[in-house]
């Protein structure tokens, strides 16, 4: 009984030293990011199983949110932080540390059946204003041009804003997607719609347009050839320590690049 006791008690000291050991990593934000974080998570995983992460997909602004206010460990965005999210993390005593992660091209996509294959980005401005309404006026069949667009705290919506619609709004009566995966789905079902979405989203179920005379990939997003490049980061409230520190290194390292460019987008090596 007494061996019993002591193995017992010898049990719950290593139970308690583990749970002590352990680390939690908090991440959240762009949902463009996502599926390369949760990649590159199981990765880093398979050698540091005493690691937790939680992952929450909503938004880049979230994911500036989450920095700001000290709920999340890693801010991922698909965008640049806003000079008023730096200065709100400073007004918090956050130095906020950015480390961009890949290249992504944003893509837009119509239904494999559109004839339409190539569009400038003038053109995209004045479809998503409402200006030009049918398919049959840049080269289509005949038929009302369905908008598509994503929700207005998204990154991928940021930056589609400031370099497709000069920062001017689009028309009243377009439909937000929550995410790229969303966005790629709804397309695929609307012979008649037009969206957009990041290079690592594109699939056989959708056409991607080329901008400008220039194909998205990971060559042109490299170069900066392709017009609607950008960068995809991850955010930490000053400079990362421990194990986050430690998963951040890993990203960029070889290993962690590698898994960048299979799930799509440009690595940084």
């Amino acid at each position: 009984m007494k061996k019993l006791l002591i193995a017992f008690v010898a049990l719950a000291i290593l139970s308690v030293s583990a749970l002590a050991n352990a680390a939690d990593i908090r991440v959240k934000g762009s949902t463009t990011v996502d599926p390369a974080m949760k990649k590159l998570v199981a990765a880093y995983q398979a050698n540091h199983s005493d690691v937790n992460f939680s992952i929450s997909a909503t938004g880049s602004g979230d994911g500036a949110k989450a920095i700001i206010n000290k709920t999340a460990d890693i801010g991922m965005m698909s965008r640049d932080m806003k000079p008023a999210e730096i200065e709100k993390c400073k007004a918090n005593g956050i130095e906020p540390v950015q480390f961009v992660i890949a290249l992504d091209c944003l893509v837009p996509i119509v239904h494999p059946s559109n004839p339409v294959s190539a569009l400038t980005t003038a053109q995209l401005k004045d479809i998503y204003q409402d200006k030009i309404r049918n398919w049959k006026d840049v080269g289509g069949d005949k038929g009302m041009i369905a908008l598509f667009s994503r929700e207005t705290n998204s990154g991928t919506y940021e930056v589609w804003h400031k370099k497709v619609m000069k920062k001017e709004d689009e028309f009243d009566l377009v439909s937000r997607m929550p995410s790229n995966a969303a966005m790629a789905a709804k397309i695929s079902g609307n012979k008649k719609g037009i969206g957009y979405v990041g290079l690592g989203f594109l699939n056989p179920k959708v056409k991607a347009i080329t901008i400008n005379g220039v194909v998205a990939s990971v060559e042109t997003g490299k170069s900066g050839e392709y017009p609607l490049s950008r960068g995809l980061n991850l955010y930490t409230g000053g400079q990362p320590s421990g194990e986050t520190k430690s998963f951040i290194d890993f990203v960029m390292s070889p290993a962690g690049q590698k898994i960048i460019a299979e799930v799509g987008f440009v690595p940084m090596q």
